[in-house]
């Protein structure tokens, strides 16, 4: 009950299976505990479960160790028949996102690394912080998803480097 509550306390729905801390990494077996799920295109909630599968995602790391979540999450059918989505995967609110591979926290703290003023900077400052960062440039992907008041603002008459 202390792990659910230390890793999952803003999130319901997720129970721990068990937490393995090997070498530089610490792997966390979750899964949901919901018996519905709504689809996202019509709303209509459903029961029936297509299939289940283990999906990866990165979350903040604890003690300098990176962690990895294996959440076992399942596909349902959707119920009605008229809707373009046939089955759906389920999202896990606070913690999943579509076609995400990082927990939502981690996001954010990436966003917020992605709009600091020096790009180098924001990557030295990840990795201290046992975040898996890349080139500056590459946290252009991560900009691009923020609302316009937040994004880095180019400077005029600086050429883009090819």
């Amino acid at each position: 009950m202390l792990l659910q509550d230390l890793w999952f306390h803003q999130v319901e729905g997720v129970l721990i299976e068990n937490v393995v801390a090997s070498g530089g990494s610490v792997v966390v077996r979750a899964r949901t505990a919901a018996d519905q799920a709504a689809c996202p295109a019509c709303g209509t909630v459903s029961s029936r479960v297509h299939s289940r599968y283990v999906r990866r995602l990165a979350d903040s790391a604890v003690a300098g160790r990176a962690v990895v979540i294996e959440l076992q999450v399942r596909r349902f059918r959707c119920r009605q028949r008229a809707c373009r989505q046939a089955t759906f995967a389920e999202q896990v609110d606070g913690l999943t996102f579509r076609h995400g591979r990082r927990s939502t926290g981690l996001q954010a703290v990436l966003e917020r690394l992605a709009v600091m003023p020096a790009g180098r900077a924001g990557v030295r400052l990840a990795h201290a912080l046992a975040l898996r960062a890349h080139h500056p440039r590459r946290g252009r992907r991560l900009s691009r998803r923020l609302p316009q008041g937040f994004r880095r603002r180019r400077r005029p008459g600086l050429a883009r480097a090819a």
